[in-house]
């Protein structure tokens, strides 16, 4: 009887080491490449470590009973999977990784709300993310030449790096809850009639949108870093509340004819316009004091205004084809206000840059039609290729 006992409990434990073995990735990944090894995972609440697709994985998969992977989610090249649900998944710890998947259409995960970060590339066939209670926690965001239309189920309340670029798909970014953005925030070469609506945003560090329709920023205050704004085509850009930042540039907006930042009141960097074509009147700075570095102004102007400007500590260049009055700035120069190389030049038949670029008559269209060429999210084939080559970096 008492052997009977001990071979029982040693039966008892060898079973409960090969239940906790089978949910364990952490030495090496837990492979899936058929449906039968998600179903093994059947008595898995949690993964320890990584699960990781096979590249000949084919078809639909489901993990039906999953709550929770310590480590990572990894498909790269799984090209023939069409659909990735877990319906009870709520947290994955590192990397949430999809690459390659040229056919995947589906991605259902209706409990997850924290990752570590997301990394989608390469998946033209995705047109929507069925994260139905929303992620609202993730390190960062990537999200690459893909199909998707919008963003919904990206809930995210504070991000590090946002990255959302090449979906010839996206008309539209909303993410309500976003409060923080503290890493590089950059939002280029998707739909041309892609509209960003950033509500709630306060604070960031590198934000640039290129590309796009419409971009608002409502509650925008302050960035350490960056603002561009590249080949937008809204006819106002606007931050109504933003107090301060780093280099703020207007580039190549085709249809911009107004600026509007009625509280910035310091650029911890330089101030860039050039080549926006209907831009004739610069007066959207009726607080700026101070520019750490320098100001570049050059296109059509017919009125540039800075009334509250104490301080530039690089250069000052402003110069246009049309008539403006130049002597608010020649009486900043006289009075050291601007420390570094200045110009002002009215009636200029050749408005040229800091960096020697001439605008001509101020037409940015070769110009803005360049840079767009420069980031076309690829297609057919050459997605195919790029979806490869991301497999290889």
């Amino acid at each position: 009887m008492a052997y009977a006992k001990y071979l029982l409990q040693a039966l008892l434990a060898s079973g409960l080491a090969l239940a906790a073995s089978k949910c364990d990735g952490t030495d090496k990944p837990i492979t899936i490449q058929s449906q039968g090894d998600a179903d093994e995972l059947g008595g898995c609440s949690t993964i320890k470590g990584d699960i990781s697709f096979h590249e000949e994985a084919a078809g639909d998969f489901t993990f039906s009973s999953i709550q929770k992977i310590e480590g990572s989610l990894i498909a790269r090249g799984a090209a023939n999977v069409t659909s990735i649900s877990a319906p009870q998944l709520r947290s994955i710890g590192d990397t949430f990784e999809l690459q390659g998947l040229l056919r995947l259409t589906s991605l259902a995960f209706d409990e997850l709300t924290s990752v570590g970060s997301i990394k989608f590339a390469a998946l033209p066939e995705l047109q929507g993310l069925q994260f139905t209670k929303g992620v609202t926690d993730a390190g960062s965001v990537s999200i690459t030449n893909t199909g998707l239309v919008n963003l919904n189920g990206i809930e995210l309340k504070t991000v590090g790096d946002f990255d959302i670029t090449a979906n010839k798909a996206l008309e539209e970014i909303n993410v309500n809850n976003l409060k923080n953005s503290t890493g590089l925030f950059n939002i280029a070469a998707n739909s041309p009639k892609l509209k960003v609506d950033l509500p709630n945003l306060a604070e960031g560090k590198n934000m640039t949108f290129r590309n796009t329709s419409d971009v608002q920023i409502p509650s925008l205050k302050s960035l350490t870093g960056q603002l561009a704004f590249i080949a937008v085509d809204q006819e106002t850009i606007r931050a109504p509340n933003l107090t301060e930042c780093g280099d703020l540039s207007l580039d190549n907006n085709r249809n911009l004819n107004n600026i509007s930042f009625p509280r910035l009141t310091t650029i911890n960097g330089g101030l860039s316009i050039t080549n926006n074509s209907e831009l004739t009147d610069i007066r959207g700075f009726p607080n700026l004091e101070k520019v750490t570095g320098a100001v570049d102004a050059v296109g059509k102007f017919e009125h540039v205004d800075f009334p509250a400007l104490e301080q530039v500590s690089g250069g000052f260049n402003v110069q246009s084809n049309n008539d403006f009055d130049c002597s608010q700035f020649d009486d900043l120069r006289d009075n050291d206000a601007i420390q570094g190389v200045y110009e002002c030049k009215a009636n200029e038949s050749n408005p040229t840059s800091l960096d020697g670029t001439s605008t001509g008559d101020g037409d940015s269209e070769e110009s803005e039609d360049a840079a767009i060429s420069n980031l076309v999210p690829p297609t057919g084939l050459t997605a195919l290729v790029c979806g490869l080559l991301a497999l290889l970096m």
